[in-house]
């Protein structure tokens, strides 16, 4: 286990304190609107390709029913395209009540369809051409996007990767590591402050708090320390009690990050 100065704790726990409170779901666009069969529910952007819908309702009482989305209009019409369900199946809605659900929209010929494509959401009835209840997207939304910094790099202890992503609230992903283990007590941190300081370890690949092993061209899935989840991330890097931060990269404090599907899903 990894020795910790008292600066570091206090700030781990400080980051537990502000990391409390309403839990982050996305950019918000809007509540549908109850036009028919109960439909009601908040969407918010995960990112550009997906969506999540909170405490949807719908009576599932229609006969030919779908989540529809479309730019033709700027009110629904048939002019759209389904989207599918929270299955990835394009098939008739059935009932909902309050459930918290995630669409991802569909892949044509053309390629990945997006929020760039539409400005409505709807639960359309494509038999009688109507709408049971839509949100319109808002001009200019700011979707969430992982976030992409150049790799780290050190000569001495050798180390580098490719590139960091902070693919979202609680995932990191560090391409391409290589480290050589000669710096004894060295881990991954994160935080939001000073890149020259320490932060709140980040677990190994392994779930370990143990300090690094030697590793050649790894890719790395990691997971963001719960005390930072829901807080700008402004580094990533290698740290060592004994030598300070060896590598890091930074990030942009103003940016949004896509919220953790797992955590959507509960």
């Amino acid at each position: 286990m990894v020795s910790w100065p008292i600066f570091f704790l206090l700030g781990v726990a400080a980051g537990v304190a502000r990391a409390a409170g309403t839990p982050y779901k996305g950019a918000y666009i809007g509540e549908l609107s109850t036009l028919e069969h109960g439909v009601t529910g908040k969407v918010y952007a995960v990112d550009n390709v997906t969506v999540y819908i909170e405490n949807f309702s719908y009576d599932g009482e229609a006969p030919d029913a779908y989540f529809f989305a479309g730019n033709k209009s700027p009110q629904p019409s048939s002019r759209g395209f389904i989207i599918p369900d929270e299955r990835g199946r394009n098939d008739v809605l059935g009932p909902y009540r309050n459930k918290n659900i995630v669409l991802r929209f569909p892949v044509t010929k053309k390629g990945q369809r997006s929020l760039n494509d539409v400005k409505w959401i709807s639960v359309w009835c494509r038999q009688f051409a109507i709408d049971f209840g839509h949100v319109t997207v808002p001009p200019g939304l700011v979707k969430p996007a992982p976030q992409v910094a150049t790799g780290l790099h050190s000569d001495k202890p050798a180390l580098a990767a490719s590139s960091v992503t902070v693919v979202d609230t609680d995932t990191i992903k560090v391409n391409d590591f290589t480290f050589d283990a000669t710096v004894p007590d060295a881990i991954f941190v994160l935080g939001s402050g000073d890149a020259q300081s320490s932060g709140s370890q980040v677990l190994d690949e392994k779930g370990s708090l143990e300090p690094l092993k030697k590793y050649t061209q790894r890719s790395l899935v990691l997971s963001v320390p719960r005390e930072v989840r829901g807080q700008p991330i402004q580094y990533f890097g290698v740290w060592s009690p004994t030598k300070g931060m060896i590598s890091s990269v930074t990030f942009d404090t103003k940016g949004l990050l896509p919220p953790s599907l797992r955590s959507l899903r509960k």
